[in-house]
Parts: structure tokens; C-alpha cells; sequence
């Protein structure tokens, strides 16, 4: 046991079954990936980007705030607005966020 082999490196090492849906990549997750969304979909990317960008961030001087975000209804009307424009299909949605917390944004 002290080298490995115990029962708790055998259940650490087995496999889980996943809870819930696949996480969402963010980095890429598109208007045309919104636009074909469930509602449940569509409320986990809201709250990964809120979650995502609330995060603490630290100035040079060790000063800590959180990131500006969205409420979810603004992000939503957001989304829907850009992603229903044709030339819109490919935008990401961290980009619209990102951009859009820096006028509308608040704190988490």
C-alpha cells in the first residue's frame, strides 16, 4: 500500500461516469452553436462565462476586484441579438461578452 495499490489509488484511477452534458468550449463556442442551443445550453454558457470573467483579478500593486459581468438577461439579449445577423455565424460568444461587460458590465 505505501508504493501504490491501495483501494484509494484504484478508485482515484477508475474512470467516472460523467455527470451532466459535455463542458462547453468556450474558447470556441460560436453564434451558430447559440442559435441551434436548448434553453439548458444556453444558461450553462451564460453561467460559465459569468463565472469565467467574475473571476478576482489582481492589479500590480496586489489591489484584488472581480471582473465586470453580465446579467443573464442582458447576455442572453446580447447573444440573441448578434447571432441572429447572417455575418455573425462565426463571432464567439467569450469575444461578445468580453467587449460587451466593458460598457454594460457589473460587478458578480
Amino acid at each position: 500500500v505505501g508504493c501504490g495499490g491501495g483501494v484509494a489509488d484504484r478508485a482515484a484511477a477508475s474512470p467516472r461516469p460523467h455527470d451532466g452534458p459535455a463542458p462547453i468550449q468556450l474558447a470556441t463556442y460560436n453564434c451558430t452553436q447559440w442559435r441551434a442551443a436548448a434553453a439548458h445550453e444556453r444558461a450553462t454558457v451564460i453561467r460559465e462565462l459569468h463565472g469565467f470573467y467574475g473571476l478576482p483579478v489582481a492589479g500590480r500593486r496586489g489591489a484584488q476586484a472581480y471582473g465586470s459581468v453580465l446579467r443573464d438577461g442582458q447576455a442572453r439579449a446580447l447573444f440573441d441579438s448578434y447571432c441572429r445577423q447572417p455575418y455573425a455565424r462565426h463571432f464567439t460568444l467569450y469575444k461578445l461578452y468580453a467587449r460587451a461587460t466593458a460598457f454594460a458590465g457589473g460587478a458578480p
